[in-house]
């Protein structure tokens, strides 16, 4: 009996292939292309970028499009050197995970690699992620090799905290900032690739899940294969909530009634209620942080549309509520749930945090 194939996360079986899927980072995609087609690409690349914004995928079609050898843009995606950089068996495109490789013995064993020409391709690439975990001894070893590298190698260093880096490693790479992809491009990238794998979707879902990415397309892909196990041919928004214990709009819109008109205990009683439900007390105040920012946004943006994850619906039915709230009652509600969700943190006793400041938020919010 031949052996089973092993689980693909939807992240991974979905990454980009060519620069055409790429989700957002036009500017990136755009200088890059025209370096591959020209033959002008630079020796050594920085990648800056919070977390799943397509910085590793970024490096790899990089690493693709100059060792290509099918006709047309490059990367095609369909040669044998595009097939086996992405099956990870190309001996010319070496990824270090420098948070486990960062001692200077694994940077001399690199620039020893460098000598030697590559084998199966045009260039040798090495992509090296997290590089701000080196050493100081490792980013010394490895600066010289960056001052003068051989023709054939490309360096690729990918993090998310540039600021950890040595000026001296920094200013010898064409650095790239990476940035959070945007509610739209996320929605349009999860609605493919649900339909891929024959899924249905409603616009909200897609919404909510890209607006808990924040950004991120590995996290909101993570939520979607959440769904996707859970909810057979079907995702909607009320699924998508009871699987991350996330309190409805509907409950959220009367916990805010509640507080602002001063009723503590009603706001208490509501929340036990959600507690009861399922609904997680990280979640709830998180969400609830975003309630309030939507209902500022509503109350002054003429199309808010633009700026919210949200269906214009859902903003028309928040409307009468943020119209009716006075801003600086807005602003004072995403304070004091800014603090509660930091000092949660770092507290086991998130439920009594949360109801003091409900408690608080009704006192202020009544002598208003």
């Amino acid at each position: 009996m031949p052996p089973e194939e092993s689980y693909i996360t939807i992240y991974r079986r979905f990454r980009p292939e060519t620069f055409d899927e790429i989700l957002g980072q036009s500017h990136v995609v755009r200088v890059l292309q025209n370096q591959i087609a020209t033959d002008s690409t630079s020796h050594a690349y920085l990648f800056c970028g919070t977390r799943g914004t397509g910085k590793t995928t970024m490096a790899r079609l990089l690493a693709k499009g100059v060792n290509c050898i099918g006709e047309g843009e490059r990367p095609c995606g369909k040669c044998k050197n595009c097939e086996d950089i992405k099956n990870g068996s190309f001996v010319d495109v070496v990824e270090i995970d420098a948070a486990s490789n960062n001692s200077v013995d694994n940077v001399r064993e690199l620039r020893e690699s460098v000598i030697y020409p590559p084998t199966a391709g045009r260039k040798k690439v090495f992509i090296i992620d997290e590089v701000h975990m080196f050493s100081k001894s490792a980013f010394n070893a490895l600066l010289k090799t960056l001052e003068e590298p051989p023709d054939h190698v490309i360096f690729i260093l990918a993090t998310t905290e540039p600021g950890k880096l040595p000026a001296t490693i920094m200013s010898r790479c064409l650095r790239f900032d990476f940035k959070r992809l945007s509610v739209a491009d996320l929605v349009g990238g999860f609605r493919r690739i649900a339909g891929k794998v024959g899924v249905q979707a409603s616009d909200e879902a897609l919404m909510f899940i890209a607006a808990k990415a924040d950004g991120s397309a590995r996290d909101g892909l993570s939520i979607l294969e959440q769904c996707i196990s859970a909810g057979g041919g079907d995702i909607s928004l009320k699924l998508i909530q009871e699987l991350l214990g996330s309190p409805e709009d509907s409950l959220l819109a009367e916990l805010t009634s509640h507080v602002c008109s001063g009723r503590a205990a009603e706001a208490l009683l509501l929340l036990g209620e959600m507690l009861a439900s399922g609904k997680e007390e990280q979640m709830i105040i998180e969400d609830w942080i975003e309630y309030y920012h939507s209902l500022l946004i509503i109350k002054f943006v003429k199309d808010p549309a633009r700026l919210l994850g949200r269906s214009a619906e859902n903003i028309e039915s928040m409307r009468p509520q943020a119209e009716g709230m006075d801003a600086a009652l807005i602003n004072s509600g995403i304070y004091r749930l800014s603090k509660l969700l930091n000092d949660s943190r770092w507290s086991p006793h998130t439920r009594i945090l949360l109801e003091m400041a409900i408690i608080e938020m009704s006192g202020e919010e009544s002598s208003n």
